[in-house]
This record gives structure tokens, C-alpha cells and sequence, in this order.
């Protein structure tokens, strides 16, 4: 026990909270009306469950996930199938599992599970490195990737792929590179004609001119850009977001909650926060530069791709830089199955600190 104490991030475990009090400050004044206090305990609920399972995947030796991958890949996927049939629907995708208004968003454990799953195939891939185990890589992100976008979330869709191509480069930077442009286009062009619905492709067009639909996408845009200028360098003052407090900005605490807190605390607050998420993922480069084995190497190397790539979709959506798919700031949007997750990836990157060999 004082072993893992001494090694013990407890930056890490710091820069983690300092975003989640962002969050909830963010959530807490965008809660201030009797109706939305019920859902920022609800959010609280959800940090304390997220903070109590980091401490335990910390404590659990990450080498029993390497022993149990497979395992957790097939269960993933049977559940992933399975919300198809019986799940919730909100916001138009069918993805949750639950009971009531208590779900889970099955979609968020995918992305651990193909991050596990990658590092597992990749620690165990024979040597020299082929083409064939590119392909045999992407066809296992491929089991994860099919049944989200058959709910349709392609927004989480699009997270997995990037995980897979990033950490592919990774692996081997120039013989696979062809591979990954070829694949990634291929899918790409499938989607645009064969899979997309038309408000998708709305929301794709939208981004490079959103003054032609001022009423729907394009709306959405303009309001977050709105907001985020309004609070200039200071800010407007806590509880006194003009945009979100009028509803203007629509999903001020989940896809926009980066313009919400920009509208009531400035450039201030919105630098602050990209300071903040600038600085972990300099932690976890460091830990990943430290780390004893390919697996953990991987999973780090993923995470560190999953974080990077939800802040720039989720800042880009919010600045009008990147098409509206849904993407969750991570410990910040509000919302407990990406919460959980995050911090249950994070507890892992612990786990492989306080758990890998001495010397």
C-alpha cells in the first residue's frame, strides 16, 4: 500500500479534478433554475461514482485487462447488438441500456474496449510488421464500428476510427500509412452515399455555410459563436450567460457547455480550460514515454488520441470549425456514461504507474 502511494500520480488525479470542477461550476450555473437542480445533483452523483472507480481501476493491476480483452471485446459487442433491439432513444439514436431515466450509453465503452483491444492484437502481432496485420486491426475496429453506426452514432463511429488510424501510424508510420488513407477515404465516400442520413449531411454542409440554414444547424453555430464573443475577456459574470440563460444556445451543458462557460467567464475561463487539457495530455506523453511494455505503451497512446481528438471536434463544433456530431467534452459536458468512462481510462494510465516493475 505505501508502495502505490509513493507512486502515485497525484498530478494527474489534480489536473483531472481541476476540469471537473470546471464542469460543475459550468453545470451548476446553467442549473440555477429550480428544474435544472435535479440534474446537476445528478451530475455530482455521477463525478463521485466516476472518482470511486478511478481509485479502484488504479488499485486493480491493469495486466488483468490484457488477460481478459477478448472477453470484454465480445461482450462489447454482443451489448453494442443488443441495444439495438431493446435500448433507450435519445436524440434520435438508439444506444442507451437502462431503466427509466437511468442509462448508460453503451457506445462510450467501446472506446475503451478498442483501445484495450488494439494494444492486445499489437503486443502480440508477429514480427516483421504487415500489411495483412493492418487489415486484421482494422476488422476488429470494424465489429465495434458497425453496430454504432447502425444506432446511428456516427460521431462516436468517427472517434474509433481515428483511434484505429492514430494508433496504427503510431505502430508503423510509413508502410501502413497508404493503407489508412485508402481505407479511411473508402469509408468515407461509403458513408456520404450509402449510410448518411440527409440531416447528417445537412450538418456536414452546414459547417462551410451556415448562414444557409440560420434555423437549424447553421443556428446552432451561430448562437455558440455568439455566446463566446459576448463574454469577451472577463466574461459576463457566473449565472449570467445571456444565451445559454435564454435558451438560445442549444445543449449548453453537453455539446456546448465549452461556449457556456466561454459566455460567463471570458477568454479567461475557456483558455484556462485548454491550458488544462494542454497540460494532461503532457502528463500522459511523459507517462507514456516511461511506460515498460507495448501494451501499456498502446493504451496510453490511445487514450491520449481519444482525448485529444474528442477536445478538438468538441472546441471545433463550439468555434464553428468542425461539423455538430455529438462529441462530449471529456470530464465536462454533462453526462455520466462519458464521465465514467473517462475516468475509468484514466485510472488504467494510474493502474499502469503504480503497477509496472521497478528499474
Amino acid at each position: 500500500m505505501k508502495e502505490s502511494l509513493k507512486r502515485f500520480d497525484f498530478l494527474l488525479l489534480f489536473l483531472i479534478l481541476i476540469l471537473t470542477i470546471f464542469s460543475l461550476v459550468g453545470q451548476y450555473s446553467l442549473s440555477l433554475d429550480s428544474s435544472g437542480k435535479i440534474t446537476f445533483i445528478r451530475q455530482l452523483i455521477f463525478v463521485f461514482i466516476g472518482l470511486g472507480l478511478f481509485f479502484l481501476f488504479s488499485v486493480l493491476d491493469f495486466r488483468l485487462w490484457r488477460d481478459l480483452t477478448w472477453y470484454i471485446y465480445l461482450f462489447t459487442i454482443f451489448i453494442l447488438i443488443l441495444v439495438l433491439f431493446i435500448g433507450q432513444t435519445q436524440r434520435g439514436m438508439k444506444g442507451w441500456l437502462g431503466v427509466g431515466n437511468i442509462g448508460f450509453e453503451v457506445s462510450e465503452l467501446a472506446k475503451l474496449t478498442l483501445i484495450l483491444s488494439l494494444a492486445k492484437f499489437w503486443k502480440e502481432a508477429r514480427q516483421p510488421v504487415l500489411f495483412k496485420w493492418t487489415f486484421f486491426s482494422f476488422l476488429i475496429s470494424l465489429g465495434l464500428i458497425l453496430p454504432i453506426l447502425f444506432q446511428p452514432d456516427l460521431g462516436t463511429a468517427l472517434i474509433l476510427i481515428a483511434i484505429w488510424g492514430g494508433l496504427t501510424f503510431l505502430i508503423e508510420k510509413k508502410s501502413r500509412l497508404a493503407l489508412i488513407i485508402v481505407l479511411l477515404l473508402v469509408g468515407l465516400i461509403f458513408c456520404w452515399f450509402f449510410y448518411l442520413e440527409p440531416y447528417q449531411k445537412s450538418r456536414i454542409i452546414t459547417l462551410f455555410n451556415p448562414s444557409g440554414d440560420q434555423f437549424g444547424y447553421g443556428w446552432q453555430i451561430q448562437q455558440s459563436i455568439t455566446a463566446i464573443g459576448a463574454g469577451k475577456i472577463f466574461g459576463q459574470g457566473f449565472g449570467f450567460g445571456s444565451q445559454s440563460k435564454l435558451k438560445f444556445l442549444p445543449a449548453a451543458k453537453t455539446d456546448f457547455i465549452f461556449a457556456s462557460i466561454s459566455e460567463e467567464f471570458g477568454l479567461i475561463g475557456g483558455g484556462l480550460i485548454l491550458i488544462v487539457y494542454f497540460l494532461l495530455l503532457i502528463r500522459l506523453f511523459k507517462i507514456a514515454k516511461k511506460s515498460w511494455d507495448n501494451f501499456s505503451l498502446i493504451i496510453i497512446c490511445g487514450i491520449i488520441i481519444y482525448l485529444t481528438i474528442s477536445l478538438f471536434i468538441n472546441i471545433g463544433m463550439n468555434l464553428g470549425i468542425s461539423p455538430i456530431i455529438g462529441i462530449p467534452l471529456p470530464f465536462i459536458s454533462q453526462g455520466g456514461s462519458s464521465l465514467i468512462m473517462s475516468f475509468i481510462m484514466l485510472g488504467i494510465v494510474e493502474s499502469i504507474i503504480i503497477h509496472q516493475p521497478r528499474g
